[in-house]
């Protein structure tokens, strides 16, 4: 299974983090230091671009859902953008699908927290 990276970027005010390669116990800990950074600066908005994402497992899933609370107290929301049908899959059999805003890419990720 491929080591999972992830790039930063902050466009229009919202922090899009770019996952590439698989999201699972091992590499879970480096996307949690990530969110607790932003938080720690009040960054609160946040889309995560799963386009290159290989693998996601159900604990990982399930840790995005607190995360996601965590953001909504503080007026925020994370949102997901660019699922592959297999990650789209697990998501949706899960019901994360109902708990999370998904859409087809980043771009419209972040424009929907303009349009809020």
């Amino acid at each position: 299974m491929r080591e999972c990276h992830i790039k930063h970027e902050i466009v229009s005010s919202v922090d899009i983090l770019r996952l590439d390669g698989a999201l699972d116990a091992y590499s879970f800990p480096r996307l949690e230091h990530a969110f607790n950074e932003l938080r720690s600066k009040q960054r609160n908005r946040i889309v995560l671009d799963c386009s290159n994402l290989d693998y996601i497992n159900s604990a990982s899933l399930g840790a995005l859902i607190g995360f996601a609370r965590k953001v909504r107290e503080q007026g925020g929301d994370l949102k997901l953008a660019a699922l592959t049908p297999k990650i789209y899959s697990i998501v949706e059999l899960l019901g994360f699908d109902k708990m999370l805003q998904i859409f087809p890419d980043a771009p419209l990720a972040v424009s929907k927290f303009s349009a809020a």
